[in-house]
């Protein structure tokens, strides 16, 4: 049951973002949305920035390296996230930010910015209590949507929406012929 509830919190979440970013669009209208080669520099430092403080949130359970990153409110929504993971499954993920690409980027009015992205993750499950690893996934490629907001000169991560996630099946090498398996 809590699975499903994380899971329509997950959909509300990323349907809100969206929205958001609906909007945004909405409210444009005409306006040039191109970033200027200063402000991509930027937003994609940003979104590095968050990408990277992400990771060590999830592998230390702790939110404060979001700060800087991420706009309270999204801190607040990582902070549930991890703790649903812990109750949910009792697990802690060690994650590391492999790359990412920026499908699209927009701004708008300068203050507001949203990237869809590309990420490539390595992750790997351990039991909190234990510390025993239960499962490893390389290569995780999520796409996803990020909306940044410019507060006092500096891009902070206002949301980030999953738009789809893969994980590779690790192929298994057969056994040459002629031998027991």
């Amino acid at each position: 049951m809590a699975r499903h509830e994380a899971a329509i919190t997950g959909v509300r979440y990323a349907f809100a973002v969206g929205l958001a970013a609906a909007l945004a669009l909405l409210a444009a209208g005409c306006e040039n949305t191109e970033p200027s080669p200063a402000e991509r520099l930027a937003v994609e430092a940003a979104v590095r920035g968050y990408l990277e403080a992400l990771a060590e949130a999830y592998s230390t359970l702790d939110t404060r390296a979001l700060e800087g990153h991420a706009s309270p409110n999204e801190i607040a929504a990582v902070r549930t996230l991890l703790k649903e993971l812990l109750q949910s499954t009792g697990d802690r993920v060690d994650a590391a930010l492999i790359g990412f690409d920026v499908e699209a980027m927009s701004v708008f009015r300068s203050i507001n910015a949203s990237a869809r992205l590309v990420e490539v993750w390595d992750i790997t499950r351990f039991g909190a209590a234990t510390g025993i690893e239960k499962g490893r996934f390389e290569s995780t490629v999520q796409r996803t949507v990020l909306q940044l907001r410019r507060v006092d000169g500096r891009w902070l991560v206002v949301g980030r929406s999953i738009l789809s996630q893969e994980t590779p099946v690790p192929e298994i090498p057969e056994a040459p012929i002629g031998t027991a398996g």
